[in-house]
């Protein structure tokens, strides 16, 4: 033990071994007990005229790792932390900074116009980068809809306009001819008088669905009689009635209050009534049904006009749907009436429906749950 250098097939354990068996200059034979292991020595030795001593060591258990940390040289134990921390740091960051670059991404390409984007991976996550997801898809969904809703409109808008237009333009050159009689003059007036105001009724319900579809409004809801809001409509649609001798009976069930906006209500419940006159036919009647169940009021709106062919029912509330071609000359009106009915319904939290009768003519059911939200808004 001239040199102090000590030789072990266990080179994490040379270090406390070499300690200790130079603080300990064992001369006999002895068995030191470790907390893995026992050593046994010395026992001395003659190698090529260079002289060992020889220890046995045997292990009485399993290393815990702990102790097989504390082992390693001190350069091993430092980098070992380092790296793992800076592994986990990586993770972590790579875990926050993934969905939101694909939320940027997906940010980016919205605004471009790819209306359709989405992150529905994301939106999985269970933490507050999943739940911005999530209402980032909603935002995206609604921006969709409004922006839709908003190109068909115009689309539809651009192609009901030239109708009118053209038969505007019409009557303005035949009114310009030479040697007109008056007569005949005053006819093509009329007529330019009539189309101009088909374009302004066709204007403001574009303006009027438009507000509903496209801007945010607060409702202003105030207790509303169902009997008597549906008593005045009646009265106002009995005027056009009147002219087919058309009889509108309202029949209720009892009282009927409610938190509702009463003009958007008016306003719907007006144009299923204007459109329900205007394809019924000389003498028909026109039933209004007033009932309540435990979740919501229902009014059904019955006439025994001409109805609806049934593969045409889910488009009658769209934008300028018309059963025939030739509608807005025969029965006068734009096609929005009832698209600003079903908006005006949605903005009381409420559903519209319409079904063909059994016999002749289409019910509307219009469906007003009991209380609504004083935060509602129509848009």
């Amino acid at each position: 033990m001239l040199t102090n250098e000590v030789y072990s097939s266990d080179k994490w354990q040379i270090e406390s071994l070499q300690r200790f068996l130079v603080e300990n200059n064992l001369e006999s034979m002895a068995t030191v007990k470790f907390e893995f292991y026992r050593m046994t020595g010395p026992l001395s030795v003659d190698i090529k005229g260079t002289p060992y001593q020889l220890f046995l060591a045997s292990r009485d258990r399993k290393p815990h790792f702990g102790n097989f940390i504390r082992g390693m040289p001190n350069w091993i134990r430092l980098a070992i932390p380092i790296i793992i921390s800076t592994i986990l740091l990586w993770l972590l960051t790579r875990s926050l900074t993934k969905p939101l670059i694909a939320m940027q991404k997906a940010a980016v390409r919205f605004g471009d116009g790819e209306f359709s984007s989405r992150m529905p991976l994301i939106a999985q996550r269970n933490d507050e980068i999943g739940a911005c997801a999530v209402s980032f898809n909603l935002m995206a969904e609604k921006l969709e809809q409004n922006i839709g809703s908003h190109q068909r409109l115009m689309a539809d808008v651009s192609h009901e306009l030239r109708s009118p237009m053209t038969r505007l333009q019409i009557a303005l050159g035949l009114a310009q001819q030479d040697n007109i009689s008056p007569e005949i003059l005053h006819k093509h007036l009329q007529r330019c008088e009539l189309e101009v105001t088909r374009l302004d009724e066709m204007i403001a319900s574009v303006l009027s669905l438009s507000r509903m579809e496209n801007t945010i409004n607060q409702m202003e809801l105030m207790a509303v009689d169902l009997n008597q809001l549906l008593t005045l409509c009646i009265e106002d649609a009995q005027y056009i009635a009147n002219e087919k001798s058309i009889t509108i009976t309202l029949h209720s069930e009892g009282t009927a209050l409610l938190q509702a906006d009463a003009n958007l209500l008016s306003s719907a419940i007006n144009n299923i009534l204007i459109n329900a006159v205007k394809y019924s036919h000389e003498s028909d009647e026109l039933s209004v049904n007033l009932t309540k169940t435990n979740t919501h009021f229902a009014i059904d709106i019955i006439d025994q006009g001409i109805g609806v062919p049934a593969a045409d029912l889910p488009r009658l509330f769209e934008p300028f749907y018309r059963v025939a071609q030739a509608r807005d000359r025969a029965t006068g009106g734009t096609g929005l009436g009832m698209a600003i009915a079903k908006q005006a319904i949605a903005a009381h939290n409420g559903h519209i429906s319409a079904k063909n009768n059994i016999n002749n003519g289409l019910t509307v059911t219009i469906e007003l749950p009991l209380t609504i939200s004083k935060n509602n808004t129509h848009a």
